[in-house]
């Protein structure tokens, strides 16, 4: 008798620590946008300013080398979208946009560090 309640006591923990997990995993899974959805996500709308902003860029102000780059890199914006640039590309765009670019709304600027 205790031999069977024993392996029952097993199969109830097992089935139990596996759906736990299952349930867990199925929690992290984050659902961006569904297709065919009316609203647009906050992401995606970032996104989209993001471009927007860099297409603001000034490119006559900018070192021939910076230019270059910048223009590089907008070629890549057109042909395989903002997804595809690393992050020190993206970083690099941001810098190049704040130059001399107005303040975009709804974004405080971040201090320039003084130098040491």
């Amino acid at each position: 008798m205790l031999s069977w309640l024993s392996v029952v006591a097993v199969a109830f923990l097992i089935g139990f620590v596996s759906i736990r997990a299952w349930w867990i995993e199925r929690k992290k899974r984050i659902i961006v946008e569904r297709p065919n959805s009316f609203s647009v996500s906050k992401a995606v709308h970032n996104q989209e300013d993001e471009e927007e902003w860099w297409r603001r860029i000034e490119l006559e102000h900018l070192h021939e080398l910076n230019r270059e780059y910048v223009e590089r890199l907008l070629c890549k914006i057109d042909g395989a979208g903002t997804g595809t640039l690393t992050k020190d590309e993206r970083a690099f765009m941001e810098r190049m946009a704040k130059l001399d670019a107005p303040p975009r709304p709804g974004v405080r600027p971040l201090p320039w560090p003084s130098p040491a």
